[in-house]
């Protein structure tokens, strides 16, 4: 009787040991991905920094607008746009890095249920192997739960699920440098 009852308790504590070390595996990976994502943009910021120019032209394309901006002293001077003017404002480089960032900020509070859900900011980043500049932003919104406002324990009470959040849209775009050329 007594080996049973150690079977019989072997199995429930090996479930939530088991549990327990995918769960710190899964934390400690997207530690791992977000110190990686810093990493990389504190090396381009680093490549940025030691350019040798002060003044460039920089192309921009966004959901099918271009856009031509000229910035000096990381600072938008003058901005063309090749038929009609873009959603996306005129950006430096500089606001490119800050955008960056952002990534894993909630960009927008209280967008479902009340304040049941966030946008949560995502941007992934491909930078100029050279001066450091990023060349494509993946930029994403996802609707998270917020887990420490009253009307997300409101909607699961109601909906009897955690997944209060999953059936609003996923925002995405994709913001390209295609090309930066120095100014005298």
């Amino acid at each position: 009787m007594l080996l049973s009852l150690r079977k019989i308790w072997f199995l429930p504590a090996t479930l939530v040991l088991i549990v327990f070390v995918c769960g710190a595996a899964g934390v400690l990976a997207v530690k791992r991905e977000l110190a990686k994502h810093r990493t990389d943009l504190l090396e381009a910021r680093a490549r940025w920094s030691g350019r040798p120019f002060d003044a460039y032209l920089m192309r921009l394309r966004d959901r099918g607008c271009r856009m031509e901006v000229e910035v000096r002293s990381e600072r938008v001077i003058k901005t063309r746009y090749a038929a009609r003017p873009c959603e996306q404002p005129p950006v430096a480089v500089r606001d490119l890095f800050d955008l960056v960032g952002r990534h894993g900020t909630v960009r927008r509070t209280c967008v479902s249920r009340g304040c049941a859900c966030d946008d949560v900011l995502s941007v992934r980043a491909e930078y100029h192997p050279t001066l450091g500049y990023p060349q494509t932003l993946e930029i994403t919104l996802t609707p998270t739960p917020n887990w420490r406002h009253a009307d997300f324990w409101r909607a699961v009470w109601i909906t009897r699920s955690f997944d209060t959040c999953n059936d609003l849209p996923v925002g995405s775009r994709v913001l390209l440098v295609t090309s930066l050329t120095p100014l005298p």
